[in-house]
């Protein structure tokens, strides 16, 4: 959710993310009806893990073509190369500005310092 956040547009990351946690939703719905289906047959249990893996190799292929996080870029230090990314998935000025917000909020994380686990309490 975090990754699809940061890359989608802000007028849809809502819907992006509703998107995300039902796909996800019904994903667990599918996969207890196939297991009920399927894991009390002789050597069921086999064919159950086998369609485990067809989505997830599926995303493992995928994660090749996303392009990294410009959030991460911009905080190692590639600024550049943020901004590349940043214009493959958005207008050229709004690339620069989003450029600049990161590397705004990301100076002022820094000032504020590293948090502390007594902050949540």
């Amino acid at each position: 959710v975090l990754y699809q956040s940061e890359v989608a547009p802000a007028s849809m990351r809502g819907a992006l993310s509703t998107l995300y946690q039902l796909g996800i939703t019904f994903g667990i719905l599918v996969a207890a009806y196939i297991d009920q289906v399927l894991v009390d047959r002789n050597e069921g249990w086999r064919i159950v893990m086998g369609i485990i893996c067809v989505p997830a190799l599926g995303l493992l292929v995928g994660m090749i073509f996303l392009p990294r996080s410009p959030r991460w870029l911009v905080q190692i230090g590639k600024r550049e190369e943020a901004l590349r990314v940043l214009h493959s998935i958005r207008a050229e000025e709004e690339a620069v500005q989003e450029e600049l917000e990161i590397q705004q909020e990301l100076e002022k994380a820094k000032l504020e310092g590293e948090p502390a686990w007594s902050e949540l309490l």
